[in-house]
């Protein structure tokens, strides 16, 4: 039986997470918290792919200090995503899968997608394919979004933090 991890930056949720943790020490035992994933993290994360255990990674949710970003067009607008999981999907060359879980009639249903089967970042185009990647999980996302437009949230303000960064750096610097 697989055991399922996730991979969780908690920086924008520590309420939320500290609830569910309390709530069940199952869930505070598949649960990796990390601020960064360097060689340690990466290779824990490929014992635990190559034991058949699945991990889950939030892909819409950008760490506060990161800027290891990728802009993207969702419902019109520009937004910052990770590239994280993508980076670190290719280092630990596994499939990835998109899982989304809305209510739907008073239930909820799982969808689960191939996103790939491998995710292969070419040194000489690596920022290019990232982009690629990431576009088509906005396209995903999106298009979830629009089948229960109440249902996708986020911990902060998705597109403002953005405008936010914009708007500093076009500011004049005395």
């Amino acid at each position: 039986m697989s055991r399922v991890t996730a991979v969780v930056y908690t920086e924008h949720a520590q309420r939320f997470n500290s609830m569910l943790t309390h709530a069940s020490e199952a869930f505070r035992r598949g649960m990796l918290e990390i601020a960064d994933i360097g060689p340690d993290t990466a290779m824990l994360l490929k014992q635990r792919i190559d034991a058949g255990d699945l991990l889950v990674i939030v892909g819409d949710r950008v760490p506060v200090a990161s800027q290891r970003t990728v802009d993207v067009r969702f419902f019109g607008e520009t937004a910052s995503v990770a590239q994280g999981p993508y980076v670190l999907a290719h280092l630990l060359g596994c499939p990835v899968y998109l899982i989304f879980c809305p209510e739907e009639e008073g239930k909820y249903r799982l969808y689960l997608e191939r996103f790939a089967e491998r995710i292969t970042l070419p040194r000489r185009d690596r920022e290019v394919a990232i982009a690629r990647y990431a576009q088509r999980f906005a396209d995903r996302l999106e298009h979830h979004c629009r089948k229960a437009p109440l249902q996708w949230f986020n911990f902060y303000d998705f597109w403002r933090q953005r405008e936010t960064a914009q708007v500093t750096k076009d500011q004049p610097h005395d």
